[in-house]
């Protein structure tokens, strides 16, 4: 048990790297409903972003730099991620490295975390093979259906949407609450539809707004490169995309089990 408490930290910057497209606050079906005002603005944002190229996503890949802060703001640490997604069959894959190991011409991860509906898992350096706890599960989950790349379901399979002015931290305009899947995203958009940031609540860590910048087209698809991830009211991450491939093809390899 000390070796994978000894992890918990690293796991916590998984999670937080992708804390820009996590939350969870679970609502009750009975709740379930999408205002029409809420059903437009999911619309013009997917169209924002791509519309039908970000609707027929089907696999996505990123690498990202991340620089995380201490509460009083200095430079604690910094990691790369590697991030699979395969929405046709579900399963995410996150892959954290040390980054003077890519220097290395096949570099391995410090850690790596995997979610499918058949089975999870948990792996480090530290530890050996092991079931992905239940909280870590659901968080990995989150990831197919909040963030920026959470638009790409636009008004479609909603439990409940609804629309307010309002504002996140000192930034202000249209607060939209959405809850897909179980998992909740406010988010704020400009007055020309862009996604401007996101409020979610991760379990065992708290409120997470992230705020996201420096949009570029991908193969249609209009995503943020850079973003700013906020805990507790203060600064706790930045992010820099480093590389990004749209529908990319997977096999087996990619999202392999290790033996140990």
């Amino acid at each position: 048990m000390e070796a994978y408490s000894g992890c918990a930290s690293l796991v916590t910057m998984g999670i937080r790297s992708l804390a820009w497209m996590m939350g969870a606050l679970l609502l009750s079906p009975a709740l379930a409903q999408v205002t029409p005002e809420a059903a437009q603005l999911l619309e013009r944002g997917r169209n924002v972003l791509g519309g039908p190229a970000l609707a027929n996503l089907r696999t996505y890949r990123e690498v990202t730099a991340y620089t995380y802060f201490t509460p009083e703001g200095r430079e604690e640490s910094r990691i790369v991620t590697l991030l699979l997604i395969d929405f046709a069959n579900q399963r995410v894959r996150l892959e954290i490295y040390d980054p003077e190991s890519l220097k290395n011409p096949s570099p391995i991860p410090l850690a790596l975390q995997q979610y499918s509906p058949q089975e999870s898992f948990f792996w480090s350096r530290e530890t050996a093979l092991r079931p992905l706890p239940p909280r870590e599960r659901e968080v990995l989950r989150s990831s197919l259906f909040t963030g920026w790349l959470g638009l790409k379901y636009g008004s479609s399979n909603r439990e409940r949407a609804s629309v307010a002015q309002g504002s996140l931290r000192d930034r202000s305009g249209r607060l939209l609450t959405v809850s897909t899947q179980g998992w909740v995203s406010t988010y704020l958009f400009a007055a020309d539809g862009l996604l401007l940031g996101e409020r979610l609540v991760i379990p065992g860590v708290g409120e997470s707004i992230t705020f996201f910048s420096n949009y570029r087209s991908v193969e249609g698809i209009r995503l943020p490169f850079s973003w700013e991830n906020y805990l507790g009211g203060t600064l706790a991450a930045k992010g820099e995309l480093l590389e990004v491939e749209v529908n990319p093809s997977f096999s087996e390899a990619d999202f392999f089990k290790p033996v140990r």
